[in-house]
């Protein structure tokens, strides 16, 4: 996977990057029970080996353009944050069940998911989710726009992808400049 590589470039390029230990099994196995739904192996993988960032105010943006990964509590404190709020403005209706009954990777602008599960934010209110509804495109990674909800088809068909675009851009800039500081990281 792409992230022991993301992983490496950081010791080198940011090494001050917190890291936490990683999730362990009970903690990937409390998380589907909690979610009722299995997690992709590509992501359970990861949370195996990424236990998050341990610095609440600096952004690490190592997913191009501006993503800061989640650790596994991040995502399902998210996940929980975003369903309340969703519906503390709207209340579940049969649009809310027939879009959960949806296949993976289809768009979805007015509600907030039961089968999406955050995995980094830009820390203004947009976020990356797997999709964790069934279908061909099961753990495809979308964008939550805070404007416009989940209007865009994915944005990669799994994390491996995303993993693999984020290293890419991290080794070669991929049309962005990053900037690595002893204490965080973004793009310009």
């Amino acid at each position: 996977m792409s992230w022991t590589g993301i992983e490496a470039w950081a010791r080198t390029h940011a090494p001050k990057l917190p890291l936490l230990p990683p999730s362990s099994p009970a903690d990937i196995a409390a998380a589907e029970d909690v979610l009722g739904l299995t997690l992709p192996a590509d992501l359970a993988a990861w949370w195996r080996q990424f236990g998050g960032i341990d610095d609440k105010y600096t952004r690490w943006e190592l997913i191009a353009p501006s993503w800061h990964p989640y650790s596994l509590r991040e995502a399902l404190d998210d996940r929980t944050r975003m369903m309340d709020a969703i519906r503390g403005i709207a209340s579940s209706s049969p649009d809310e069940e027939a879009a959960s009954g949806e296949p993976a990777g289809s768009p979805c602008s007015d509600w907030w998911l039961p089968g999406w599960l955050p995995i980094a934010s830009d820390g203004c209110g947009w976020l990356l989710f797997v999709d964790l509804r069934g279908g061909p495109l099961h753990g495809c990674v979308m964008e939550w726009d805070k404007y416009g909800g989940a209007e865009n088809e994915p944005l990669w068909p799994n994390v491996t992808e995303m993993f693999a675009f984020a290293l890419r851009a991290l080794e070669s800039g991929d049309g962005e400049r990053r900037v690595a500081l002893d204490d965080g990281l973004y793009w310009e």
